[in-house]
């Protein structure tokens, strides 16, 4: 199988607008942004470019969720004003070399970006949706037995926005990777482990994003 290695550095690659590889921890206070990204694969001698995705159209490799319109508000139930639940999310048209997935979710408007908000890889090849509200364990048998690493407050699993209050909206980038392997990681890994193992195996990536701030005063991780 061919590998197409990403010419990206790790925190780019995860992250847009970010420029550290190491995840925020406290209050965030960033100011928004929400510049797009390209990244630049090879295959072979030759070179591409692939640009994000962001629907289904023409056949292209997406992350997508019926929650909100890709660049829209997030819904406050998804929030750490509300449950504080994982969004569902579907996936369409994977490279046909894709053995598994890998998603990371992180907000680049954080004082030291990317505060991560989700990993969790080894999302088997045939999934097509993530089911919502998923448990803060470190496997998902529900999801055939994919494993999530730490967050940026440490704990396992998702964890939802939650900028400072006053903070204009702060964006949060769903990176959705796929994987010509899964990847040799524990339970529990952080982001620097995953986007090091992440990039040593991607041959596509999606993107979704969603845009939230805070409307009362909640203790922000």
């Amino acid at each position: 199988m061919r590998r197409r290695t990403l010419l990206r550095s790790a925190a780019a690659a995860a992250t847009i607008g970010g420029t550290g590889a190491m995840a925020a921890s406290g209050s965030r206070d960033g100011q928004e942004t929400t510049t797009e990204a390209q990244e630049t694969t090879t295959e072979g001698e030759g070179t591409a470019t692939e640009e994000t995705g962001t629907t289904a159209e023409d056949g292209a490799f997406a992350l997508s969720t019926d929650a909100w319109e890709n660049g829209a508000t997030i819904p406050t139930q998804y929030t750490c004003e509300g449950e504080n639940s994982s969004p569902p999310l579907s996936i369409s048209n994977p490279p046909d070399e894709t053995e598994a997935f890998a998603l990371i979710m992180d907000d680049p408007d954080a004082p030291n970006p990317p505060f991560v908000h989700w990993l969790l890889w080894n999302v088997p090849a045939d999934t097509r949706e993530i089911p919502a509200n998923l448990p803060a364990s470190e496997t998902l048998s529900d999801l055939g037995g994919a494993v999530q690493g730490a967050n940026g407050t440490g704990e396992l699993g998702y964890v939802g926005p939650c900028p400072p209050e006053g903070d204009p909206r702060h964006t949060y980038l769903f990176s959705l990777y796929a994987l010509e392997a899964p990847l040799e990681l524990d339970p529990g890994a952080g982001y620097q482990q995953v986007v090091d193992a992440v990039m040593r195996n991607a041959v596509a990536r999606s993107r979704y994003v969603g845009q939230y701030a805070r409307s009362a005063a909640t203790t922000t991780q």
